[in-house]
């Protein structure tokens, strides 16, 4: 567990806006990665390994299930800052219960219990839940419903800012929990890529993409995590 305290890292990190309000990146991805040079060895390790897991758009869309959950399995393995684990755990069950979503708007049904379809511990909570609008979980991911209203619908770029907006504030929790901890350097790094990628989004593009994952669930193949 992490108990290093980095106040010069921390003071040295501007205030990041709101995403959806935002108009410029107050920190460019170079001078963020100079001032991570001053975590330890050990915290800088887990984060990049968390990163590279969580971030969905800077992965190719032909990976598979199976070498999501190996990865998966692996990252977990390293992670032994509890705050950071909290937050891979939730960006999975995330992008999981994205999954079943699609997947019961698709009529694919309940996953056998051999069937890799998604990781994390909710995967048991989620498959009692089908047939519910929040999955059974929406006292822990509220969001559901709306979410799957946008995927009936199409609406990638609602879906996106929904999802967004979700990591964010749970971010922002995080970040309280010790002011010049890991916590608020977690937060940072995570909320400045989710800033980075809707200064940069491209509607049209998303729309695409949204098509591409649809096509891949229809088709029952296992490239579910893209």
């Amino acid at each position: 567990m992490s108990r290093t305290q980095y106040y010069t890292l921390v003071a040295s990190l501007p205030r990041l806006p709101y995403f959806e309000t935002a108009e410029w990146l107050p920190l460019s991805r170079k001078k963020l990665d100079q001032r991570l040079t001053m975590l330890t060895q050990e915290d800088a390790l887990q984060l990049r390994e968390a990163e590279r897991l969580v971030e969905w758009h800077r992965q190719p869309i032909t990976r598979t299930t199976e070498q999501v959950a190996r990865n998966y399995r692996r990252v977990m393995a390293l992670l032994t800052d509890p705050d950071l684990s909290e937050f891979v755990q939730y960006r999975m069950a995330q992008r999981t219960a994205l999954v079943a979503l699609r997947r019961r708007q698709l009529g694919l049904g309940v996953p056998a219990d051999d069937e890799l379809w998604g990781v994390g511990p909710w995967l048991p909570l989620i498959k009692a839940g089908w047939d519910r609008s929040d999955l059974g979980l929406g006292h822990l991911l509220p969001w559901i419903p709306e979410a799957a209203q946008h995927l009936e619908s199409g609406d990638a770029l609602e879906l996106e800012r929904l999802l967004m907006d979700a990591v964010w504030t749970r971010l922002g929790r995080i970040a309280e929990r010790s002011p010049f901890g890991f916590e608020p350097v977690i937060a940072f790094v995570f909320r400045w890529d989710i800033l980075q990628r809707w200064l940069s989004y491209d509607a049209a593009q998303a729309k695409i993409r949204f098509q591409e994952l649809v096509a891949v669930v229809t088709r029952e193949q296992q490239q579910l995590f893209a």
